[in-house]
């Protein structure tokens, strides 16, 4: 009585579809979907309402000292670049920026240099880092200004500040 079962097989089967042509497979969106599925144009309708508030606060407030109007600040812009001295004053601050972080990329690979190959190289790295990293670059700048007066000494001494812990830290790690 023992007769095995076997188990159901269902037989494979295919339904061939007829082809869709009812409606076009691929169709054009609509100009306001493709334009808005660019990012530079959604970013673009975010600047032009943060330029818009900055108007609108600006004339609100009615303080052109305490904040200027955007078309103000664009007109400066437009007449400065027009005029050379926009870019005569970027070039002296780009030069400023770059003293400084040669400057203090020089200290610090000097210091690194020194802390690898010197055991009282490591002790001065390790105690004027211990000195100096924790505090903040902005801090320092009543002293520079006492130091090196108002200008440029005072400027790249914060900036070597700035450059020369981290660096060296990083670069000894």
């Amino acid at each position: 009585m023992s007769a095995a079962i076997s188990p159901l097989v269902r037989p494979e089967y295919e339904h061939p579809l007829e082809p869709f042509t009812e409606l076009p497979v691929e169709r054009s969106l609509p100009l306001a979907t493709r334009l808005w599925s660019h990012g530079g144009v959604r970013k673009s309708l975010i600047l032009a309402v943060l330029a818009a508030a900055w108007e609108l606060a600006a004339r609100w407030q009615n303080n052109d000292l305490l904040l200027p109007t955007f078309s103000a600040t664009v007109l400066a812009l437009v007449q400065g670049l027009a005029s050379g001295e926009l870019v005569a004053k970027v070039g002296i601050s780009l030069s400023v920026l770059l003293q400084g972080y040669l400057a203090g990329v020089l200290l610090a690979f000097g210091l690194t240099t020194l802390a690898v190959s010197t055991r009282i190289g490591r002790d001065l790295l390790d105690t004027l880092t211990a000195m100096f990293n924790p505090l903040p670059a902005i801090a320092l700048l009543p002293l520079a200004l006492l130091w090196f007066g108002l200008g440029r000494g005072s400027l790249v001494f914060v900036l070597i500040h700035s450059v020369l812990w981290p660096l060296a830290l990083n670069t000894y790690a």
